[in-house]
């Protein structure tokens, strides 16, 4: 019944309602009119990140070459698809410096791709193009057309360079120009500040799971087809500087490679010419057969020192190669075997530095934290390797010792052969040293081209760029269900303000709720400002529920007579000296004699609402004073000869004490005596305490409340009150009630009560 209650209150508000809820409605459907679409283009990458470990075992072929794999993230993937440089380049390739739109009552509509009727060539922009508004095209027959902006008109030709200070253009006609004869009008935008705006807003990277190589990428964008096109450009660049990034570790070792062959070149050409010379001088053809063992041995040996010769050359280069300092920011030539693993990981390692450093340098400056952290890395691996090699020259070196010594025997064997066959055999031996090392780099260059050729880009393309048909913004379902809900509760809150700022009793089971609360009666708003109302034969509906009241009063306490009855309210205002009168003045209808007294000492009201004037004694002055007799104060109504009236008499300062004089109890007693009924007009209790000083003497308690008057929050005096039992046989009248506030004590008696009364009046 509670929620029954509730919602009857916001129910008689249903136009209300309605009428927010269709002015919502509508102002959601103006919305969507005018909001431009945003649609949702998406695409799905896998990016092939690796370090060197892994890049090592996914190689085919010459996995010795692990100078070509660079150590990525997806992270850092993620921020060079991002990043403005690589932005600015793909909206340079699609040439969207500028906007076509044509305009329309509610919205612009923005053309591009086949839906152009023109294409515009930019020659040149200027800052002040950018801020430039109402440049418009018209045209004027198939081969002209007129350009205009806020202070310039002029016809051109199609393909006819236009010189502004602001811009450079040239109109050419576009796929669309046979169908199209509205104007069209063109902004100028700055491709920097759009690249921004993608990087930071409109372009969303990121990876479909935690920790996963494959990346989704959404763009938004007012135009699908131009989205898809950005988007497949963007990843065609990426893979583009993905490639070219890969192969700047080659073509550096392949231009190390081609200076050694140089150089290695002239020495074999050189120590040919020797041989050559040195046969046809001293006329040598073969050698001995019996020299054939030792010279064998000692080739062995010879061979091993060959081989360890071509290790110190190594060496050797690659530390000269440190030492320039023009190579401090190039990459190690790293394809050069050295038996060492620990020296082959430093020059790998090296070389993975310094390219993550070119690569960041591309985006960020040199000062950039990131670059002084990878120079000081590249320092110290730059020590580690000069290091390595002096310990690897130095093994070299030793073992070259070692193989020396053992040659030396087989060497001894040689001396005896003849010197022209010696002379012969060191100068094969040079020859040989020389041819295996030229035959050493030219496979590795190779090798290397052959890499380079087929180096492919680090990302596969799982899902094309699409977009979907239904546009992400605005949500017309979402729009037009959050403008239903406001329009229900804009109204609902405004309707709940409104009882809660008010907070005043608007209804009978505001009170019913209490405990122990009985209700007396139910007065309906009065039609005439009179304070006295009922007539002897008056027959009007307020008249009829005086009756009531007064019918009631008999009801209520069967067993025992409430003679003496103490009229009260929460605040002045709510009508107990207008009931006094009346309740008064309904007893002395029917022959009873009725005292009413005043007792509201703080503001008086009874004497002049029911016209006597003149007469200053009172019951102040009857309390405090010996010499004033009971007589002296009882006035007689002018109204009935059975209503009597004592007024406060004069104002008291000190009106709580005089309500608490022992005068009280013999006064109330001596008027029981005399007559029927005693009615005590009091203060209201929400206000003062003075009604619960009289409480004592009463035999039941009227508390009138008065709708749209009376605060809810004051509805807890009646609730302490009955808890507590201060007043006596508490009863409750309703004041003031309109037809809107029918119930069981109701407009509904109310309208059978009147019509009694009218049926009444035609019958007499």
């Amino acid at each position: 019944m509670e929620i029954l209650k509730d919602l009857f209150k916001y129910l008689k508000y249903w136009y209300i309602f309605l009428i927010c809820v269709v002015v919502c409605l509508g102002v959601a459907h103006l919305y969507l009119m005018i909001t431009t679409p945003q649609y949702k283009i998406s695409s799905t990458l896998l990016i092939k990140a690796s370090n060197g470990a892994e890049a090592k075992g996914k190689e085919s072929a010459f996995s010795d070459l692990d100078m070509f794999h660079s150590f990525s993230t997806v992270q850092n993937e993620i921020e060079v698809l991002r990043s403005k440089d690589l932005l600015i380049k793909v909206l340079q390739d699609l040439s969207l410096e500028t906007k076509y739109f044509t305009k329309s009552f509610l919205k612009n509509k923005e053309l591009y791709g086949d839906a152009l009727p023109v294409q515009i060539k930019v020659g040149r922009l200027t800052h002040a193009a950018y801020s430039k508004k109402g440049i418009s095209l018209e045209f004027v027959d198939t081969n002209h057309f007129i350009l205009k902006d806020s202070l310039f008109n002029k016809t051109y030709a199609f393909g006819t360079p236009i010189k502004r200070k602001e811009y450079t253009i040239t109109v050419i006609k576009g796929p669309g120009f046979s169908q199209f004869d509205k104007p069209i009008h063109i902004e100028f935008r700055n491709l920097h500040s759009m690249a921004e705006s993608y990087s930071l807003r409109k372009l969303v990277i990121m990876p479909i799971v935690k920790d996963a190589n494959t990346i989704i990428l959404n763009l938004m964008d007012a135009v699908p087809q131009r989205g898809i096109e950005i988007m497949s450009k963007l990843i065609e660049k990426y893979n583009l500087e993905n490639v070219h990034n890969k192969g700047i570790i080659a073509r550096s070792t392949i231009s190390f490679i081609d200076n050694r062959l140089k150089y290695l070149s002239e020495d074999l050409s050189n120590v040919a010419q020797d041989v050559e010379s040195y046969k046809q001088q001293n006329m040598v053809t073969n050698l001995t057969s019996d020299a054939q063992f030792s010279v064998q041995n000692s080739g062995d040996y010879n061979r091993r020192l060959a081989a360890a010769d071509v290790q110190i050359s190594v060496i050797s280069s690659i530390e000269k190669y440190l030492q320039l300092k023009g190579n401090s920011n190039n990459l190690v030539p790293s394809s050069l075997t050295v038996q060492d693993p620990t020296l082959m990981s430093l020059m790998s390692k090296y070389n993975e530095l310094q390219l993550e450093k070119q690569r960041l340098l591309r985006s960020v400056r040199l000062e950039n934290p990131l670059i002084s952290g990878i120079d000081q890395q590249l320092v110290g691996i730059k020590a580690s390797m000069r290091e390595s090699l002096a310990n690897v020259k130095k093994n070299l070196r030793l073992e070259r010792g070692s193989l020396l010594s053992n040659n030396a025997r087989y060497t001894s064997e040689i001396q005896k052969m003849p010197v022209l066959e010696r002379g012969l055999l060191e100068r094969n031996r040079a020859q040989a040293v020389k041819e295996g090392l030229f035959h050493y780099l030219l496979q590795k260059r190779e090798e290397t081209a052959l890499s380079l050729s087929s180096t492919v880009p680090s990302s596969q393309i799982i899902d094309k760029p699409a977009y979907n048909s239904t546009p992400e913004s605005p949500n017309s379902q979402l729009i037009y269900l959050c403008s239903f809900l406001i329009g229900i509760i804009l109204p609902a809150c405004a309707i709940y303000l409104k009882y809660a700022i008010h907070a005043k009793v608007l209804n009978i089971s505001d009170v019913k709720s209490i405990d122990g609360i009985r209700i007396l009666g139910e007065l309906s708003r009065k039609e005439k400002h009179e304070s006295l109302i009922l007539k002897k034969d008056s027959r009007t509906t307020i008249s009829e529920l005086f009756r009531y009241i007064r019918m009631n009063l008999s009801f209520m306490n069967p067993d025992n007579y409430s003679q003496v009855l103490l009229v009260t309210s929460s605040m002045k205002g709510e009508g107990k000296t207008f009931f006094s009168i009346n309740l008064a003045m309904s007893m002395a209808f029917i022959n009873k004699t009725v005292v009413l007294l005043e007792f509201d000492f703080r503001k008086p009201d009874l004497l002049r609402y029911m016209g006597v004037t003149g007469n200053n004694v009172g019951l102040s002055d009857y309390l405090s004073a010996d010499d004033v007799e009971l007589d002296h104060i009882i006035i007689p109504s002018a109204e009935s000869p059975y209503l009597s009236i004592i007024g406060c008499g004069s104002i008291s300062e000190n009106p709580s004490e005089l309500l608490m004089s022992y005068k009280i109890a013999g006064l109330l007693q001596e008027l029981r005596n005399r007559f029927d009924y005693v009615i005590l007009d009091t203060s209201p209790v929400g206000q003062v305490a003075d009604a619960f000083s009289l409480a004592p003497y009463s035999d039941a308690s009227i508390y009138m409340v008065r709708y749209n008057f009376t605060n809810v929050s004051q509805l807890e005096i009646i609730r302490d009150i009955a808890e507590n039992k201060k007043l006596k046989n508490l009863q409750i009248v309703f004041n003031d009630a309109k037809r809107e506030n029918g119930n069981v004590y109701g407009y509904g008696r109310y309208q059978y009560v009147a019509d009694n009364a009218r049926k009444k009046q035609l019958t007499s």
